[in-house]
């Protein structure tokens, strides 16, 4: 139905004319309130986005943040025992496969561990890292709690006021009532500025001869704004908290990578420990085993050749390296419940009666080290010389942020305000729409302290502290380059000492396989060739152990290179 052919039941000719310019006059004073309040919205909007937001998020790239993340969301381990909580056994974890334990034929249980299975174990379960794991998400908070500095605050308050109180002027009422309604939201920008928009809408009522409305009603519209133009403007000021928590952030991060790099060369050094313990023992087993077959061989010539004293020499022998192979056997556990206890695993754990078998067959040669390369890498990844530089960014912030302040503080103050008054609510808000009574000002606000010395010596100590954080990165880089180079020369050490005890081992082999020849075909055995038998038997065994100890040696020191270098996760199934 068009507008031209509604008619109202009652109205022709002119009276419908005059009635629908009316409407069409209703219609259009609507509109332009509702377009002036969509104007009004959408500049407070964009006044907003322009100096307000601010988000809480972090750029956490990387395989760290997530493993950082997984185990806050997994939470400490689960550990039970036969009457509730129980602080040494581990229920299983099945984020990763169990171990095959193999039953022996003494009744010993024993499993096979790989280098990298004892690593990612470690980096699951570790209580120690665990604790550390909490630091990041903590921290994290943190930026979310600076950023919320910038949030919008709604605000409002109600009051109601009954006034009866005597007076002495007929012009004036004693009794009286009012009531104040108050909404509005603030906020504070990322250049400094404050800004507020409020309604207000006061209710009163008296019957004072001086008024012209008895009852009355005073809306108002009210829009302020302080904008700092030298101390505390701009975004670096206004910003520098939160920034400085997500350096704060990515500082923890970095702890919580040391950490687990910490962990990750431990548990290998353990590792290779074991390795050596348990080749150690098996050459002690050989060498015991040698010295019994010699013990028996020279009880068996008694009648014939061997004297008492003979006996009694080769008995001593296999006595002490009896005693020997006691000591490494102790030496194997300690070394198995150190690693057992880093890998907090419900199979291998100090509640388990398990013997630790090392799989992974160690690295005996590498290509050549470039010295140069190592230290630019370690001066990029290290955990160590990264927290060095975050804090020197935080410094620098606080340096920057304390030589603005010591300027002047001149802010822009303005403000404002729509205000209505009727005895009609209704028409008192149609004067704020309509813009009736329109105010603003203007200003600028000053503040210098004489002398300033407050800002001025704050300065100073924020950038001696900047200077003292670049010093310190300086040293800490220096260390690690000499660390790096320290790491590189034991790693070439080892690598050559594994080719000069092979030669031992060789040597020593051929000369007790020499004596073994000999003493086949002599027909009297004497106290000095006894001895020299032992002490060759010796040799080997102390020749295959300074072996097994270079290429422990030689594993370990390229682990402390990687994680000289900030490299040991990357070569590590942590993901």
């Amino acid at each position: 139905m068009s507008v031209s052919s509604f008619n109202p039941v009652g109205q022709t000719g002119p009276d419908r004319h005059a009635y629908l310019n009316r409407l069409r006059g209703k219609f259009m004073k609507y509109m332009n309130i509702i377009r002036n309040k969509i104007g009004i919205l959408s500049t407070l909007l964009i006044f907003i986005l322009i100096t307000g937001c601010v988000s809480e998020r972090v750029n956490s790239q990387g395989y760290v943040p997530v493993y950082q993340e997984e185990l806050v969301d997994k939470g400490p381990q689960n550990r039970v025992g036969p009457e509730g909580i129980d602080v040494i056994k581990p229920l299983p974890d099945p984020s990763y496969p169990a171990l095959h334990v193999k039953e022996g034929d003494n009744g010993k249980r024993s499993v096979n561990l790989t280098l990298d299975n004892a690593v990612m174990r470690a980096l699951a379960n570790s209580p120690e890292i665990k604790v550390v794991s909490f630091d990041p998400s903590i921290a994290k908070e943190k930026i979310t709690a600076a950023a919320s500095d910038f949030d919008v605050t709604a605000f409002g308050q109600l009051q109601y006021d009954d006034t009866d109180s005597p007076s002495n002027d007929v012009t004036l009422s004693g009794q009286s009532t009012s009531s104040l309604v108050e909404a509005g939201v603030k906020q504070k920008g990322i250049t400094g500025a404050e800004w507020s928009l409020s309604y207000t809408l006061n209710y009163f009522d008296d019957d004072s001869v001086t008024r012209i409305f008895n009852e009355s009603y005073e809306p108002a519209l009210v829009f302020e704004l302080k904008q700092p133009l030298l101390r505390n403007a701009w975004k670096e000021v206004n910003l520098a908290g939160v920034n400085i928590s997500r350096l704060g952030y990515r500082s923890a991060l970095e702890e919580f990578r040391q950490k687990a790099e910490d962990l990750s060369a431990e548990v290998t050094f353990l590792y290779w420990n074991l390795y050596q313990a348990h080749r150690n023992i098996d050459i002690q087993k050989n060498l015991l085993n040698r010295t019994n077959a010699a013990f028996k061989k020279v009880a068996g010539r008694k009648r014939i050749d061997a004297t008492e004293g003979d006996i009694k020499q080769m008995e001593s022998s296999v006595k002490s390296r009896e005693a020997v192979m006691l000591e490494a056997e102790k030496r194997k556990a300690d070394i198995q419940d150190r690693l057992a206890r880093l890998l907090a695993d419900h199979q291998m754990n100090l509640a388990e009666d398990l013997e630790i078998i090392p799989v992974t067959y160690p690295v005996i040669w590498s290509s050549p080290f470039d010295q140069t390369e190592l230290i630019t890498v370690a001066l990029q990844n290290n955990a160590t010389v990264a927290r060095a530089k975050l804090e020197s960014e935080m410094a620098e912030i606080n340096m920057n942020v304390a030589k603005k302040q010591r300027l002047p503080r001149v802010d822009v103050v303005a403000s404002a305000q729509l205000q209505g008054l009727s005895d009609s609510q209704g028409t008192a808000h149609e004067m704020i729409t309509d813009a009736d009574h329109a105010s603003y000002s203007i200003g600028l606000k000053l503040e210098y302290p004489l002398g300033n010395r407050n800002k001025k010596a704050g300065y100073r100590q924020n950038k001696l502290k900047h200077l003292k954080a670049l010093s310190n990165l300086q040293n800490i880089s220096d260390q690690v380059a000499n660390l790096v180079r320290e790491k590189v020369r034991s790693a070439e050490t080892a690598q050559q000492e594994i080719k000069l005890q092979q030669d031992a081992v060789n040597a020593a082999r051929i000369h007790l396989k020499s004596l073994e020849d000999i003493e086949t075909v002599r027909k009297k055995l004497s106290p000095e060739f006894l001895l020299a038998k032992i002490q060759a038997q010796e040799s080997l065994a102390d020749a295959q152990r300074a072996k097994v100890q270079a290429i422990a040696d030689f594993n370990i020191a390229l682990t402390r290179l990687s994680q000289a270098t900030g490299k040991i996760l990357d070569l590590k199934l942590i993901k």
